[in-house]
């Protein structure tokens, strides 16, 4: 019911108030009255209008204020009663009258169930004494098993979560009993967080023989700790080297040990089988004890748990498409192939693809969003080359572009045939003591005529990382265009992202005669073959994955897209993708098989419907960061089935790197939002890699505040030069660099009279040294070494890692592919740090040494992850060194002119000096500090 006055009231302080006169003659209201009458309130308004409202069924008493007038709010159960232009004094008067006597209702409805307090409070008690650990859905059964037990105490507890119940009016002696009471049902459960940290210290003094021998070492505190907590919902994060397998396992035998559940009621998930047999043995072997005649833990991958569901309900197990398996890493085949397919039977598809690749395949990043010109100048090199002197981006044509748009034009051009010359010098003469000779942008020599693209907005104003003569330099050149009778088009930064551009340069063109001779797309295609540009296959996979795991249709995402800062860009790549994934789908139909997306759905929706019963109390998730939607709500849904269920998820944010899976690190970052209330306890020392490994990238991977914060604590305290980056001349002289260092590490491992173990690590694979196999028999015995990709090192460590192609530009790390905005047309919540899930790859790299990380970089291309390394917070822990295996290597430090060249030793006239690796673009230089070379 919705009760209304719009009247204007003077507030008489007492029982009861109406309106003035000035207040009726100013807002035209009808008379009206508010009484109090026992515990209900009465107001009546004209002759015949009464409201009667229990003063406990009201819930909240709000103040409105306007410029003169306040609007006092009554929200009650049934009904809503709102009084209108009360002076803005005299409102917050009836507002504190209505709560006190709201307060004195319900302390007076309160009274008789008091009595009932001790037994209640008594019973409390028994239940803190009970020795286990209690979760916040223990409270909340014993508060329903309470209610109903007892008519009055059930009204008590309804009085205590009224907003208005001040303990305070009930006598004294209550107070204490009251106020445990309200903490329990309705506060923070301060008292439950006390009794549950001294349950936590007594657990790990009564059971230390048994955490001292769980595992090989004793546990630390913090595992311990993990292992003992129970809360509905645990979220453990562990940093990398922090022992969290071995908590795994401590968690599994403190639930034994204490009877909490027995073997068959806990489930142990994991993200591959690698990982789900290495957890079942070692807990087979760590926990004999507990499991000797109790039967055995389930130990299951997420994809063999939803199969066994599905075998459960259906009677067979599903067939699984043959492209699909454990580590996900041929699934971008299946792409490749089926894009083959449409390109080869699909004229329209294969002209879409092409235009895709030739105009759109890098993504263009916004001028805007550029803080100064060095910033975009180094944006450029990095995702540029370098050829004869001159740096820029290749295009189909052969030469270099200045920007990303002007090299989609020029591909464009390409495209359709129009012979075009890039930066062509004009036909007049114009250097003067103001301005430099003229080079358009493209010249069209068929049809005479100067392409200018111009970085404006839709208001004609250019980026504020250009100095303000851009405006006028473009005023200048239409002025000359305009003098000297010279044809002149004009595309805009405005056109490109509005998705225009094309349309209007090719209404240009063909209005003065231009004519088109599109070029076959196999002669494009090879073109693009010479730029070796990375596969696409494997995102476009992602996409389609990450569009499966959200439900997604071709019509929400052409919404998307339209929303999208590259509205061009994305129309076009879902004008592949779109039909891509039509064949995938119409793939699985043909062989009668699911992917992992639809198996996992599958098997949620056995368990949301109860068609699927588990018996499990315990469910254990290893690695959750890399937790996809799909996975998420399977986990939800066996919890929602049996609610006395606890989850212990365990995992590191700051390794999150299978978003191509369809990860969704969001997930872990808002744990409590998801799956309820939760305990949150971290694992912060690490048994893997030193303090200065353990600081660098903490450090590193922290410069994105969406990590969830942590301070990591290493058992080996080394910090000196823990972090090498070698610079290499050209591709050709890596394995020379790390054949030096090789010899090396193998003296070490004479000396020690022990194997070391090496990773060589690359984020592709075509990094693999080509004399890998020599190493290996060279030094079998003195060194291991193995060359894997990044995502297959996670979880792995070696004493020594090398990470490979650390650079700028083609091949790059960070990958100007994985993290492609394009992924926000379907991530959830899309990440907005730049380069995050590359950020976190690099982090996996760092920490997977012991002794030593060595980050090779080309001089010409160092990336941006090594101007970071060299920051001075991290000097003495990070050097720079030329490659060599020993000698003097001074210290070099990010270039603070440009940002992305490193300022190292030159030889110079007089004597040596520290110039930017990027001269000519950069000509900072410095003196050299000799005090700080060192040996």
């Amino acid at each position: 019911m919705l009760v209304e006055f719009h009247h204007t009231t003077k507030v008489y302080l007492g029982m009861g108030f109406k309106p003035s006169f000035f207040g009726k003659l100013f807002t035209r209201s009808d008379h009206w009255t508010l009484v109090f009458s026992g515990d209900t309130v009465v107001i009546q308004a004209g002759a015949t209008g009464i409201a009667t409202i229990p003063l406990p069924s009201i819930q909240t008493v709000s103040v409105q204020k306007g410029l003169f007038w306040a609007t006092v709010r009554l929200n009650a159960e049934s009904s809503v009663v709102t009084l209108r232009g009360v002076s803005r004094g005299q409102s917050i008067r009836l507002q504190n009258e209505l709560r006190k006597v709201i307060s004195q209702a319900l302390s007076r409805l309160a009274a008789p169930s008091a009595q009932f307090l001790t037994s209640v409070i008594a019973n409390l008690e028994a239940l803190y004494e009970q020795p286990r650990y209690l979760a916040n859905r223990d409270l909340h059964l014993w508060g329903q098993s309470q209610a109903s037990e007892n008519l009055e105490i059930r009204k008590l507890i309804e009085l205590l979560k009224h907003p208005y119940f001040d303990k305070a009016l009930l006598p004294r002696d209550l107070e204490s009993d009251i106020q445990r009471l309200q903490d329990v049902l309705t506060g923070q459960r301060l008292e439950l967080a006390r009794r549950n940290e001294r349950f936590v210290a007594n657990e790990m003094k009564r059971l230390k023989p048994f955490f001292d021998a769980v595992e090989s070492q004793p546990l630390t505190d913090e595992q311990q700790r993990a292992a003992i907590v129970s809360e509905d919902r645990s979220l453990l994060i562990a940093a990398a080297g922090s022992g969290k397998s071995s908590t795994v396992v401590a968690k599994i035998g403190y639930a034994l040990e204490t009877g909490f559940c027995s073997p068959a009621q806990i489930l142990a998930l994991a993200f591959n089988k690698t990982a789900a047999e290495e957890l079942d043995t070692r807990i087979s072997t760590r926990l004999a004890a507990q499991l000797t005649g109790r039967g055995s833990v389930t130990s299951r991958t997420f994809h063999r748990l939803g199969l066994d569901i599905i075998a459960a309900v259906e009677g067979k197990k599903p067939d699984l498409a043959p492209w699909a398996n454990e580590t996900r890493d041929s699934e971008g085949s299946i792409v490749e192939e089926l894009i083959h397919t449409l390109a080869t039977t699909d004229r329209s598809f294969l002209e879409k693809w092409v235009t895709f690749q030739a105009v759109c395949f890098r993504p263009n990043k916004e001028l805007p969003r550029f803080q100064t010109r060095q910033d975009y100048d180094a944006y450029l090199r990095q995702v540029g080359e370098e050829r004869d002197g001159h740096k820029g981006i290749r295009s189909l044509n052969g030469e270099l572009v200045k920007s990303m748009e002007e090299v989609a034009i020029a591909n464009w051009l390409f495209m359709n045939g129009i012979p075009y010359e890039y930066e062509r010098t004009y036909e007049y003469d114009t250097a003067d003591q103001q301005h430099r000779q003229y080079h358009p942008d493209f010249y069209f020599s068929d049809i005479d005529s100067y392409h200018e693209h111009f970085a404006l907005d839709d208001n004609g104003k250019a980026p504020a990382i250009f100095k303000g003569d851009y405006e006028e330099g473009v005023r200048w050149k239409r002025m000359l265009h305009s003098e000297k009778h010279t044809d002149l088009i004009e595309t805009t930064s405005a056109m490109y992202r509005a998705g225009t551009l094309f349309r209007h340069l090719e209404a240009e063109l063909r209005t003065r005669g231009q004519q088109f001779k599109p070029r076959s797309p196999q002669e494009v295609l090879a073109r693009l073959a010479e730029l070796k540009l990375p596969s696409y296959g494997g995102f476009i996979r992602t996409f389609m994955t990450l569009c499966k795991s959200g439900g997604l249709s071709p019509v929400t995402l052409a919404e998307k897209a339209n929303s999208q800062r590259d509205r061009y860009r994305a129309r076009a790549f879902l004008d592949v993708v779109v039909p891509v994934f039509q064949a995938y789908e119409a793939k699985l139909a043909e062989l009668r098989c699911i992917d992992f997306e639809d198996m996992i759905r599958t098997a949620t929706s056995y368990v949301r419907e109860g068609k699927f019963k588990h018996p499990y109390q315990l469910i254990l998730v290893d690695e959750f960061q890399d937790i996809a939607h799909g996975r998420a709500q399977l986990v939800l849904a066996m919890l929602t089935q049996n609610p006395d269920c606890r989850l212990f998820a365990v995992g590191d944010d700051w390794q999150s790197i299978y978003r191509f899976t369809g990860s969704d690190i969001g997930i872990m970052a808002n744990f409590a939002h998801h799956f309820g209330v939760t305990a949150t306890n971290y694992l912060t020392r690490t048994f893997r890699s030193n303090q200065g490994i353990t600081d660098v990238a903490a450090s590193f991977i922290q410069a994105n505040p969406s990590q969830l914060k942590k301070a990591v604590q290493a058992i080996d305290t080394a910090k000196e030069a823990t972090i090498q980056i070698l610079e290499y001349g050209a591709d050709d002289d890596v394995e020379a660099v790390l054949a030096a260092e090789l010899e090396t590490l193998a003296g070490i491992a004479q000396t020690e009279q022990r194997s070391l173990r090496i990773f060589l690590l690359g984020r592709y694979n075509h990094l693999r040294p080509g004399s890998l196999t020599s190493w290996q028999k060279r030094y079998a015995g003195a060194l291991t070494i193995q060359f894997l990709s990044l995502h297959r090192s996670k979880g792995l460590e070696a004493d020594y890692v090398f990470l490979l192609g650390v650079i700028s530009g083609p091949y790059s790390f960070p990958s100007e592919i994985v993290d492609d905005p394009l992924l926000d047309l379907v991530l959830p919540v899309p990440e907005t740090f730049e380069y995050s899930e590359e950020r976190r790859l690099f982090y996996v790299g760092l920490t997977r040494a012991k002794r030593r990380t060595y980050v090779l970089t080309k001089k010409s291309r160092v990336s941006r992850f090594v101007q970071e390394l060299l920051k001075p917070h991290n000097r003495g822990t990070v050097i720079y060194r030329s490659g060599k295996a020993s000698g003097n290597h001074p210290e070099v430090e990010p270039c603070p002119a440009c940002g992305t060249g490193v300022l190292r030793v030159i030889n110079g006239q007089y004597g040596p000096f520290m110039a930017c690796s990027n001269y000519p673009d950069c000509s900072e230089k410095k003196k050299l500090n000799v005090a700080r070379t060192r040996r």
